[in-house]
Order: structure tokens, then sequence, then C-alpha cells
């Protein structure tokens, strides 16, 4: 019997199939006296790219996740973790390469240091220069991460274990149990930038501290796969907008903090399950949005109706490519809302079997959304939840 891991080092590549390679490697080389997997998530490269990545997967024994389209940091790194086997996770950026003993100290802290809810390692440039040893969230939402921006505070680069407000998630050890229930990366924040600072202030705000490793380096080739997707315009854009979302989640907090007792935001922990098959007594009941399950509409709209009708019926979620679970969950709890049992599933391989309910919803403007067409036996059960929601509805009468 194959022998379950205690860590699962999860690593994402788009088109960058010879530095994951090389990331790989690394691994292998240098990751010792720990029973671990690697999860690669490679998030809709070239088909060139996603053989090389294949063939090194292969090499280094890696379990690979291909996905059909670029779901970018955040969700890649979810679907990772739930597809994990091992109590930790060590989210690993393909632009790192680890270093001797790297792992150790970063295990040790995760299990012995005061409510560690994160531990991240040193990253140092190429050069062996540092470029951070952990970060801190100014008052104003802004990040000061200490290494890049030289700080004089010299007994934070002391060697030992230093409580920050983040590290990096290029390498960030957790365990799977904490960053599930913490909800992983909220979509909120897609498509990246302040979705590893946010999840550390939820850790906080679960009563939990992250740690940064200094002593224990990795070697980070920074911004290697950010720079190929978007121009320096484009990411300034997507920076800014997410530093507003950041403060209008956490202004209060941080602002508060420095000079009084601020209590942080409360977040309902994710009561996350991993997906099961329907059985043949299940009353199924597929749901299909548009694109992919976002927390724009109509996808809300779907996740409200799955939850009123949760007692009702197996749910599965249909889009054009597969989602995290803790996606869903996240959309979920942010509506006050509980999800009963559900699977997801790509539209590309969903199928039904006589007596399933398959309905087709789609946006409608501003009001949320609309049935497009669908049948079964819980159709009415469908549009009335629906209605509840206070979309409109057609009077569907075509199957999907």
């Amino acid at each position: 019997m194959e022998k379950i891991p205690d860590l699962s080092i999860i690593v994402l590549n788009w088109n960058m199939g010879r530095m994951t390679q090389e990331c790989l490697a690394s691994i292998r080389a240098h990751t010792s006296n720990v029973a671990y997997e690697i999860i690669v998530v490679d998030n809709g490269s070239k088909p060139h790219e996603k053989s090389i990545v294949r063939d090194a997967c292969g090499l280094h024994d890696a379990r690979l996740i291909e996905l059909n389209q670029n779901l970018y940091f955040g969700e890649a790194n979810n679907i990772g973790a739930e597809a994990a086997r091992g109590d930790a996770v060590l989210l690993l950026n393909n632009d790192v390469v680890v270093t001797p003993g790297y792992i150790a100290p970063l295990l040790h802290a995760l299990k012995t240091a005061h409510r560690a809810g994160a531990v991240g390692a040193e990253l140092r440039y190429p050069n062996g220069r540092l470029q951070e040893a952990g970060g801190y969230v100014r008052p104003d939402g802004w990040t000061i991460r200490h290494g890049l921006a030289r700080l004089p505070a010299n007994i934070l680069s002391q060697a030992g274990l230093h409580i920050v407000d983040y590290c990096s998630a290029a390498c960030l050890l957790m365990r799977r149990d904490v960053f599930l229930a913490a909800g992983g990366f909220d979509p909120l924040f897609d498509p990246g930038y302040f979705e590893d600072v946010d999840l550390m202030l939820r850790l906080r705000a679960m009563g939990l501290f992250t740690y940064c490793c200094v002593g224990t380096a990795v070697i980070h080739k920074e911004g290697a796969t950010s720079k190929t997707i978007w121009s320096n315009p484009r990411r300034a854009t997507i920076i800014h907008r997410n530093h507003r979302k950041f403060v209008e989640r956490w202004g209060n907090f941080i602002a508060e903090r420095v000079f009084g007792t601020a209590t942080p935001p409360h977040f309902e922990s994710i009561n996350w399950v991993a997906q099961r098959s329907s059985s043949n007594g299940d009353r199924n009941l597929v749901l299909r949005g548009p694109g992919l399950v976002s927390r724009n509409r109509p996808w809300p709209n779907i996740v409200e109706v799955a939850s009123a009708l949760r007692d009702k019926a197996h749910v599965t979620f249909v889009a054009d490519e597969a989602c995290s679970r803790s996606r869903l969950y996240a959309i979920a709890r942010d509506q006050g809302q509980k999800l009963g049992d559900f699977s997801i599933a790509r539209a590309s391989d969903v199928s039904h079997r006589p007596g399933d309910t398959a309905v087709l919803v789609r946006a409608d403007g501003d009001h949320g959304a609309k049935i497009v067409s669908g049948d079964g036996p819980l159709l009415h059960l469908v549009i009335s939840a629906l209605n509840e929601t206070g979309s409109q509805t057609s009077s569907p009468d075509l199957p999907v």
C-alpha cells in the first residue's frame, strides 16, 4: 500500500515548462527526511509547454493537474491544495529554486511555533541578495516587504522565527486543514495581487499567526510568470483595484490596530468536505452557468439556488472549466449561505442520467439571472428558488 505523504508541494505552471522543470529538480534534490508528494497544476499552457511539463512530471514523479484555461495564482493553488493528500501543503512558485535543508525548519516551525497558521521562508535573488523576509501592512493598506525596502530594523533580520503580517506565497507552508477552513485564496482578488496578504490576515482573524523563518532561504526569480501575462500598466491597474478591495475589507482593522485595540473582521470557518460521486438514490440537480465560476452574476444566484435546495438534491455546478470547492464555499459564505453535498464538473465532461434535473442559467442584465432552458422533476423548485433571489426567470420548456 502506498504511503500517504506528510507534505504536499504544490507548483503552478503557465507556459514556463523549463522553469518548472528546474524547480522540480531542486525539490527532488533538496527535500529530505519527510514523506512528500509533488502536485503540478498547469494553468492552461500552450501544447508544447504542457508537453515539457508532462515530461518533467514523469521524470520527477509528480502528479499533474491539467486545466484548459488560466485560472491564475489563487484558484490554481486552491485546486492543488484540495487535491493534496499531505497534512501540510507547501505552496511554491515555479520560479523558485529550493536550497539544501530548506524544508525541516519550516515544518518544525509549523508544528511548534505558538498558534502557527503559516510559515514562509526568506526569498533571495539569484545573486544571493535578500528579496523578502516577510512583510507588513501599513495603515493605508499598502505593504512593506522587509528586505526589499531595506528597512533598518536589524532585529527582523536575525535568524529565527519572526511574526509578520504575511509572507509571500511564493514559498508558504500551511496545514492543509487550516488552508481549507480559511477558504483558501479568495476569488475577490482575481486575477492576482493581495490574495496572499488577505489570506494571512484571515488566519489572524482565526487567532493564528504567520511566521517568517529567517535564515531559511530559497531562490526566487521574482515575477517570472506575471510579467509575461500583463503589461506594466495593466499590472498597475490590477494592483490598485485589488488594493481598494483589500482596504474595503481590512481598512478599519489595519488603521485602528496601530494606536489602539482592533478586532479583525469575523470570517466564518469553512466546513470543507471533499467531493463525492452521487449515488443512485440521489436526486441530482445540474446547474450550468456561463463561463467560469465567479463572483459576477449569475453565479451568486446559482449558488443561492443550490443553498436553498441543498436538502432536496445533490447539486452539480457546471462551468466552462472546473473550479475549486473553496471558490464556491467562499461565494456562499459571503452571502450568508450554506452549501450541502455538491459536485463540480466541466461542461465538456458532464453527463445526465434519466431523472436528473438540468438547468441552464444566464445573466439577465443588472437583475441577476434567468433560466434559459431546463427540464427534470426539480425544475419548478429551481424556478421558485431563483425567483426568491429577486432574479427574473423565463418559462423554460426546452431541455438543456
